[in-house]
């Protein structure tokens, strides 16, 4: 549904991005909750509206597949920048509630990905003794760890900077499937014990 033209004009900036949508595609990201659209850069729910898209999915009705105004929602996770150009950030699936607020672990991960010095990060909520969400988080780094909250405190809103951290510089501390990738089972664990 977008086109990357990275190949053709070297835009450094957007490297990493999906490109902008063809042209009749109609690409929104919204608000899982309202269905609002969001302003550009901010993360929510992508919502795909054309003439060339599907009409439908096998075996299920229409009215479960589209919204009323006829856009599919993908359960993709992403933003716009104020270019158009789509950035995926996860799936829907992977949204936390934290004292109501929606946080996306992609998107937190993303910001520290961003840091100077970490290396890798992996985001994942675990429970409160009083059975809430807290967003928790493990980065592989050199960095002090203080630096590192004070790094994605200044680029998040405080509601989805993690209250449980756990850094190491060592990469084999982060637990992995057979498959390679993350066990996320397992880093909920790891992270509890925080």
């Amino acid at each position: 549904y977008t086109l990357s033209l990275h190949d053709a004009l070297p835009i450094s900036d957007k490297f990493g991005s999906c490109g902008r949508p063809f042209p009749g595609v109609d690409v929104r990201i919204v608000d899982p909750d309202s269905g609002q659209q969001v302003p550009a850069g901010e993360t929510g729910e992508i919502w795909l509206r054309g003439d060339t898209l599907l009409r439908g999915i096998c075996g299920r009705l229409r009215s479960t597949v589209f919204t009323h105004d006829g856009s599919y929602r993908t359960g993709d996770l992403g933003r716009l920048d104020a270019d158009g150009y789509l950035w995926t950030e996860g799936r829907l699936d992977d949204m936390v509630k934290v004292k109501g607020a929606t946080v996306y672990p992609s998107e937190v991960e993303a910001a520290l990905g961003r840091l100077d010095g970490i290396r890798q990060a992996h985001v994942t909520d675990v429970s409160d003794e009083r059975g809430g969400c807290r967003i928790a988080a493990l980065v592989v780094t050199d960095a002090p760890v203080q630096a590192v909250r004070d790094g994605v405190r200044a680029r998040l809103s405080a509601f989805k900077v993690p209250t449980v951290w756990l850094a190491t510089a060592d990469a084999d501390t982060v637990p992995v499937l057979a498959s390679g990738k993350v066990d996320k089972v397992a880093l909920q664990g790891l992270l509890r014990t925080e």
